[in-house]
């Protein structure tokens, strides 16, 4: 199976940009009654939108490896310390497809609109989803991998199972992928029957950085297994 790759942005969190700031005044983008993690996943979009064209029935899939644990922590404890009531905004905020709506209302976006995640290679299963859809629609997909480390990154690792010393980054990554060679800067191919690979960064997003990164460094067959 191959999908051809037409755009792509990858951002690291490395503390030095205000992504709310940046937002807001950069890309004139409403900012209110979002959390990080949604602030994040629209500026991934946006970076992504300075350097290809976005049609507005180019489908939308946004995946990520754990979600969005700083409302559910933030909820956990006024609700179950704090004995407080929830309240609407982090309730809707709870919902994964609201990260999706508002990835799509900031790229003008009208068509198919997922927020998907899975057990184990979640971001080789979204590209599996994203080729089945296009083969029938005959559209354009964008990809969007989003990973926030929680405050404390203590527990995020507690729910990644990984060690107290282990590195984790705040992340997103974008691709527009197409079933159409014109124009392409890279081919993806990507198989389905294979063992899993476990990639040295517990995030499971982590391969949609290694094939921006594979992109970058000018390589344009990347083959995922």
């Amino acid at each position: 199976m191959k999908l051809y790759l037409k755009a792509y942005s990858s951002f690291v969190d490395n503390g030095l940009v205000d992504i709310k700031k940046e937002l807001k005044q950069k890309y004139k983008q409403e900012t209110r009654r979002q959390d990080k993690f949604i602030h994040l996943a629209v500026y991934g979009a946006q970076l992504l939108k300075e350097k290809t064209e976005i049609k507005s029935d180019d489908e939308l899939y946004i995946t990520s490896g754990i979600g969005d644990v700083d409302i559910v922590q933030k909820t956990n404890t006024y609700m179950y310390k704090e004995k407080q009531t929830l309240k609407l905004f982090d309730f809707i905020n709870l919902l994964g497809n609201t990260t999706s709506y508002y990835v799509a209302k900031s790229l003008g976006l009208r068509g198919k609109s997922i927020f998907q995640i899975s057990d184990n290679a979640t971001f080789k299963n979204t590209l599996i989803s994203a080729y089945a859809s296009l083969l029938c629609s005959k559209k354009d997909v964008i990809i969007g991998s989003v990973d926030l480390v929680s405050e404390p990154s203590e527990v995020i690792k507690r729910v990644l199972g990984v060690k107290k010393s282990a590195k984790v980054q705040t992340s997103v990554n974008f691709q527009k992928f197409s079933l159409s060679a014109k124009d392409a800067i890279a081919e993806v191919e990507f198989e389905i029957d294979h063992e899993l690979m476990r990639a040295s960064k517990p995030f499971e997003t982590y391969e949609s950085y290694l094939l921006n990164c594979a992109v970058k460094d000018g390589e344009r067959v990347i083959k995922i297994k």
